[in-house]
């Protein structure tokens, strides 16, 4: 069988968005790649999976996309310096078709992609120890979220809870003062909530103004944190480090902002102005901060929703956390296998490869699809199964260093919650309707009511 119909474009040539007509018929006649990435899916995700497992670990789909399905197969690929990144599918077509042109259009794009990856690298482990130090203080305002709608009937589990306990988590790790708190709360509003469909004119201008707040309070911050140092982030990531002095020039990250909003490309990699990639420059260090909120932030929330709703569907389990809700971290690391809040990916073959046996032409489009691979029987037994005493397992994969960034903040906020939830609320039950977001690269929740009584 011809695997390779010469009618169909590649992807990222720009004719085959989510959004566009193409997209939408062959979703409406039964292609699972198809109905999976359209922006308004609302189905089963795990039939599509098992539905695309039939053809093996590469899933040839119409759309002219590879569906990687296997765990080995994602892991081949994000391990390949032959598959590039290209812009997720819940971004304009033509953001991928760019990342597919020739090469003298791209360099700067990607030199500051590779940028901006080498800054999340070194964010990375550096968060850690700022949420660990952090942790007490989230607990508390997880306590305090709860003791608000104790004498209510019910709380969204998603608006009421997980959304303003990652605020405050995030308030926390990067150290925003309390004089700071409410302005940072409007930020965290307008860049980290998901918008479904296409923005209106008003909300960009919305996105563009809060950015630009978030690079100002990142300077003030980071020029005080130079001469009184915490155990925050910004604190740690401005500390000084072995090697060279690397300079902060508030003019850059200025002109960075502003060019951002354009999508001009940068006229500047660090190979040609010298920069040594030892420590995050201050425009680096607002890209982590912009990261961790217009990303990290609806991650946790759908992480924290996706785990509540998951072991309330299975009160056995619910049961076993409650008993022990030292298991807080085991259901972070199970939701994180069962019901992922990242599904996809997005990879660009830059020559002849082969993943699962099935050759893949150059510029072919690489559907990395995570959430398949983590209920890939082969690596893990019963994946159908959401179960707390799963014991060994192969690791999550990542996709980068900024998935790495953010599944790091989600976790923390992921294990505060549940044994917040389970030890002070250990007779939550669900009521009235839940509702997942509609389709997209992320998956979650935007209604979960549960009834609060705290005894039986």
């Amino acid at each position: 069988m011809n695997h390779h119909p010469n009618d169909i474009e590649p992807p990222c040539a720009g004719t085959l968005g989510p959004h566009s007509m193409k997209a939408k018929f062959l979703a409406r006649t039964g292609d699972p790649v198809a109905k999976l990435i359209a922006p308004g899916f609302r189905g089963d995700a795990c039939a599509l999976y098992e539905q695309m497992r039939v053809q093996g670990s590469v899933h040839r789909s119409r759309t002219g996309l590879f569906a990687v399905v296997s765990y080995d197969g994602c892991h081949q690929v994000l391990q390949d310096p032959r598959f590039s990144t290209c812009a997720s599918l819940t971004h304009p077509a033509d953001t991928c078709a760019l990342a597919c042109s020739a090469p003298a259009r791209t360099e700067g794009r990607r030199s500051s992609a590779k940028r901006s990856d080498e800054a999340y690298a070194i964010a990375e482990p550096l968060l850690r120890p700022a949420l660990h130090q952090a942790a007490t203080r989230i607990d508390t305002v997880a306590h305090d979220l709860l003791r608000r709608h104790a004498e209510a009937d019910s709380i969204d589990l998603v608006d009421d809870f997980a959304y303003p306990l990652v605020v405050a988590c995030l308030g926390e790790v990067l150290g925003i003062p309390s004089a700071d708190s409410a302005r940072f709360a409007d930020m965290c509003d307008v860049i980290g909530r998901s918008v479904h469909g296409t923005p209106s004119a008003a909300r960009t201008e919305a996105v563009k103004d809060a950015h630009e707040d978030l690079a100002a309070l990142v300077i003030r911050l980071e020029r005080e944190r130079r001469q009184s140092p915490g155990g925050d982030l910004i604190s740690r990531l401005t500390a000084p480090h072995s090697g060279n002095g690397r300079g902060n020039d508030l003019t850059r990250l200025i002109d960075h902002v502003q060019r951002r909003d354009r999508q001009e490309t940068p006229s500047t990699s660090p190979e040609r102005s010298g920069i040594v990639p030892d420590k995050p420059s201050l425009e680096e260090t607002a890209a982590v901060c912009r990261t961790l909120i217009a990303s990290g932030l609806d991650i946790a929330v759908c992480l924290i929703g996706n785990a509540v709703a998951a072991l309330a569907a299975r009160p056995e389990q619910w049961q076993t956390l409650r008993t022990a809700p030292n298991l807080a971290a085991k259901a972070v690391d199970e939701t994180l296998r069962f019901d992922p809040p990242r599904r996809f990916f997005l990879r660009i073959a830059s020559e002849q490869a082969e993943v699962g046996g099935r050759p893949l032409p150059p510029r072919s489009g690489v559907l990395l699809v995570l959430a398949a691979a983590h209920r890939d029987g082969l690596r893990f037994p019963y994946p159908a199964r959401f179960d707390l005493a799963r014991s060994s397992q192969p690791s999550h994969l990542t996709a980068d260093s900024a998935m790495r960034l953010e599944i790091s903040l989600a976790r923390l906020a992921g294990e505060i919650a549940l044994w917040t939830l389970a030890s002070r609320m250990p007779h939550l039950r669900p009521v009235g309707r839940a509702v997942r977001r509609p389709g997209g690269a992320v998956s979650g929740f935007t209604r979960l009511p549960f009834r609060v009584s705290a005894t039986g």
